[in-house]
């Protein structure tokens, strides 16, 4: 097999020969509240819900109904600052790039009070060049965050037209681009955050940088694109340097790097596969930009020599979806993801990568990340390579959207930077453009409940359609055929179509309050969304509420569950499903509850395994939580296996 080395888009032209530095810029960082004026200690990355609680300015808003009590902070401002030492070596570097890897949301930047740049999304690297503004020794770096539902409203008024928030009371998240369980879901509460949530940094570089490298396969070979800047391409002298898991394979001038070429041995070439089809063979492609004997910049990028891709096409029945291989077709076995965190500055690298554990563990070797939380780290995406855990990746998606001017230059970005940060990855195999939203629009009654007729309900569906069909397949298109998705599902449940055509969500369970045996009889070509409540475990929910509190028909019991089905589908299962009577003490429900849902996920799960062909994927739905109450979930906000994960485990385990 050989490697093929594409044109490398070259850049640079550099005065000196000064390597390029990330410098961390995450201690230090001091907040208050605007007007208050008074200072405390922060932590970056962090939100000011965690600062206020360390602080022991909030209660801990975990604990029973403290987060109804903490709901005002979202309607403040906030001042977070911190002082930058710079030495005279530093202001040597042709450049000086001031990087926020995630601002949430609405943020002013200020660099000695100069203001450099506003932040309006949380998914967004954000940076501005800021060597002009600094000078030698104390300077001081700012950043005010303004209220994130003020600020939504101020959008909301501006496109006039009231957009459906079905999760959230205020109605201004459709027009933020936040993460959308932040604004309460039905698996979860409220708890809006802002604040400095991803890491911040001071990058030095001078002439030229390499930001980022991009892969284009083939059967047989492979280009490596390299992105980068340059102040004067025409007079730099420097070549490119290309490895192969730090094996050498090709040299390119800087000038004229045209016609590279390099073979790798054949036993390098073995395939990246699922788990349970193969082995995960992951390798990395690093570019280094040598001048002089110095590597001035480099970047790497992991590497697989071969990708699932999604197959769509007719047949005899309807309208395939499935994942390939290689060649060769399989049987998805997986879960959608939802953050573990209600916040996600919490959530470790640790943490995203003992869900892919968990995967792993249960015989799973497909995971869908779900379009209401955030983008996963790399270190999540690593560990999918390396596990064999086809990753599908929704856009952050989950509302209909304002569409237009500089809304839609905003999501391009976004979408812009994910795909080329993933793009790569071996595990990875499709982008979604939204979940759910184009059957929601034709199915869920949204016009007659928000007054969405004529001109405004073309409007907005037609602004949307563009988002899903052209603005978002375009961002995704370096990634090649057969590797985005307009939108999950296709069909809505319910509909005879949508047992033919796609994916489908069934939620004649729950939802439709059938029976489990309807999962027998409602099998979709690809199953990406399906489950069944059940509760945590009493012993953890006695460390998040005061043990007296705990017993059937408490109101405590009644603020945990957040679906608008209350727990009465539980109940019901009970009785019809389990054949049983109904418990009399909380541990006794708990217990029962979780058995109904171990039930009904081992019934779906054989339901949809024994339709192959016709059906080639099943994702329930969820995998893990983001707080201790119940919910679909088959692993607990602590990590602990429910019933239903040893059922889901030997049934995706088994040959």
């Amino acid at each position: 097999m050989r490697l093929l080395l594409l044109p490398l888009l070259v850049l640079l032209a550099i005065p000196g020969q000064a390597q390029e530095v990330h410098i961390p810029l995450n201690e230090g960082w001091s907040f208050c509240q605007v007007g208050q004026e008074r200072w405390y200690p922060a932590e970056v990355p962090g939100v000011v819900q965690t600062d206020l609680l360390r602080n022991g300015l909030i209660p801990d808003y975990m604990q029973g109904s403290n987060i109804d009590s903490v709901q005002w902070i979202e309607n403040e401002d906030w001042i977070y600052k911190r002082t930058l030492f710079v030495a005279d070596t530093l202001l040597r570097r042709g450049h000086l790039d001031l990087v926020f890897k995630g601002l949430d949301t609405f943020a002013e930047v200020y660099l000695n009070d100069s203001l450099i740049g506003k932040a309006d999304n949380m998914f967004r690297t954000w940076e501005w060049e800021v060597k002009r503004l600094l000078h030698k020794g104390e300077n001081e770096l700012k950043v005010i965050f303004r209220s994130p539902i003020k600020e939504g409203a101020k959008l909301r008024e501006a496109y006039g037209i009231q957009l459906p928030h079905d999760n959230d009371p205020s109605g201004v998240s459709p027009y933020i681009r936040k993460a959308a369980y932040q604004f309460g879901w039905d698996f979860c509460p409220r708890l809006v955050t802002s604040g400095i949530w991803q890491g911040v940094e001071l990058r030095g570089w001078s002439g030229a940088r390499i930001y980022a490298l991009s892969l284009n396969r083939t059967n047989t070979h492979v280009g490596v694109t390299v992105h980068d800047l340059v102040d004067d391409r025409e007079n730099f002298r420097g070549k490119y340097v290309v490895y192969l898991d730090d094996i050498k394979i090709a040299t390119s001038s800087s000038r004229h790097p045209e016609g590279l070429y390099a073979t790798v041995d054949s036993t390098t070439g073995l395939p990246w596969l699922p788990h349970g089809l193969g082995d995960q063979h992951v390798h990395r492609i690093r570019v280094d930009l040598v001048r002089k004997g110095r590597v001035l910049s480099s970047k790497q990028v992991p590497f697989g020599f071969s990708t699932p891709v999604l197959v769509t096409n007719i047949d005899s029945v309807g309208g395939m979806f499935h994942f390939r291989v290689e060649g060769r077709s399989f049987f998805a076995k997986g879960c959608n993801l939802v953050p573990p965190d209600l916040i996600p500055s919490r959530i470790s690298d640790s943490a995203w990568v003992a869900q892919v554990r968990h995967m792993k563990v249960a015989g799973m070797n497909m995971v869908r990340v779900w379009a209401g939380g955030v983008y996963p780290p790399e270190a999540f995406f690593d560990a999918c390579d390396s596990a064999g855990i086809v990753v599908w990746q929704d856009f952050m998606v989950a509302e209909l959207m304002p569409n237009e001017g500089s809304f839609t230059e905003n999501i391009r970005e976004e979408a812009w930077q994910q795909v080329l940060r993933l793009r790569d990855h071996p595990c990875l195999a499709i982008f979604c453009g939204n979940n759910e939203l184009r059957v929601a629009w034709k199915n869920w009654g949204w016009q007659g409940r928000y007054g969405l007729h004529g001109a405004d309900s073309s409007k907005v569906i037609n602004a949307n359609e563009k988002l899903w069909t052209t603005d978002l397949r375009n961002a995704a298109s370096s990634l090649g055929h057969g590797r985005y998705t307009s939108s999950s599902p296709i069909s809505n449940w319910g509909s005879a179509e949508g047992l033919k055509y796609g994916d489908l969500h069934y939620w004649g369970v729950w939802h439709g309050d059938s029976t489990f045996s309807s999962f027998k009889n409602n099998v979709g070509r690809f199953v990406s969304e399906w489950g069944f409540q059940s509760y945590p475990d009493s012993a953890l929910l006695a460390k998040y509420n005061l043990a007296d509190s705990l017993y059937l028909g408490s109101s405590t019991v009644q603020r945990m569950q957040r679906s608008y089905k209350t727990d009465r589908p539980i109940w019901e299962a009970i009785e019809r499903e389990l054949g049983e009577e109904r418990p009399t003490t909380l541990d006794g429900f708990i217990e029962a509850s979780q058995r109904a849902q171990a039930k009904a996920y081992g019934m779906a799960i054989e339901a949809h395994l024994a339709a192959q062909p016709h059906c080639m994927g099943t994702l329930l739905w969820q995998l893990n939580d983001c707080w201790p109450g119940p919910s679909w979930s088959i692993i607990d906000y602590q990590g602990n296996p429910k019933p239903a994960y040893e059922v889901v485990k030997r049934l995706y385990s088994a040959p």
